[in-house]
């Protein structure tokens, strides 16, 4: 398949510069809604996700589109991505908790899905002005420069990373925080786009995530093992978006990968490393 980059990173771009940034820090009450107690949802996402949507179905004729909100409101259509169809997934604003209160960080993805294995990835920062994208087989970029990672030498003390919890299990928790009280630095940003970002531009060695919606991370992980970034389960699995299984480590490299993985999660069942 034929992946029209600049046409997609365009309309990535116009979508956010009319329907994201306009709002972002001028957003009135009735503009805020609570899907649940902890996740807002936004007029930007939903006006970002009706417009990009159909940018993009556009420019794939055929192709459907699965985006967060529409999800949302039905579940369903989360079937798409076991057919024959190509599939745009969206998160028209990922970190929108953060865009809500007008702090960053936030980002626009998008990944296109043939069955059942990501083809392309896209993640713009609005803010930043910039771009990463992949296509699977042919490497990373962020906007002209391609991302090659290195293997971390360090301690264990040295490797830092995102590590969110919020969804980890209560039975999970204390190897978890015992864990990560022997690494280096961690933090939970409320932006998977970020976290991904910092990943493959060497600013971290590790992400670490319990709950792996397609919107949040399809996106990422292409990006990330077109780096080459060492992703899967907690069980050495590989990531897959349809898939609704729980658990994902992204790593620098398969040493680092082991490591994250034992200290955190010493006593869980593994089959080996993630996938390259």
């Amino acid at each position: 398949m034929n992946i029209d980059h600049d046409s997609i990173c365009a309309a990535l771009r116009q979508t956010a510069c009319e329907e994201i940034l306009p709002l972002w820090r001028n957003l009135e009450a009735h503009q805020v809604e609570l899907k649940r107690a902890d996740d807002a949802v936004t007029d930007a996402d939903r006006n970002c996700e009706r417009v990009l949507g159909a940018r993009l179905a556009a420019l794939l004729p055929g192709s459907r589109v699965v985006g967060e909100e529409a999800v949302h409101a039905d579940p369903s259509l989360l079937q798409a991505l076991q057919g024959d169809a190509p599939v745009w997934i969206l998160d028209p604003v990922d970190g929108t908790n953060n865009f809500a209160a007008g702090e960053g960080p936030f980002a626009v993805m998008a990944a296109l899905v043939l069955r059942g294995e990501t083809l392309g990835a896209w993640i713009h920062d609005p803010v930043r002005e910039s771009m990463l994208r992949a296509e699977r087989g042919a490497g990373a970029y962020l906007d002209d420069t391609r991302l090659t990672l290195s293997a971390h030498a360090g301690p264990l003390d040295s490797i830092e990373g995102a590590l969110s919890g919020k969804y980890l299990p209560e039975a999970m928790r204390p190897a978890a925080r015992a864990g990560a009280a022997r690494l280096g630095r961690t933090w939970a940003s409320g932006c998977a786009a970020f976290d991904y970002l910092t990943l493959v531009t060497g600013g971290c060695q590790f992400l670490f995530y319990y709950r792996t919606l397609a919107w949040d991370h399809a996106p990422g992980v292409l990006i990330a093992n077109e780096a080459g970034a060492v992703t899967g389960r907690y069980d050495g699995s590989p990531y897959r978006p349809a898939s609704e299984a729980t658990g994902l480590l992204c790593a620098c490299d398969q040493a680092t990968w082991n490591t994250v993985r034992d200290t955190l999660l010493p006593d869980q069942p593994h089959t080996g490393g993630g996938q390259p």
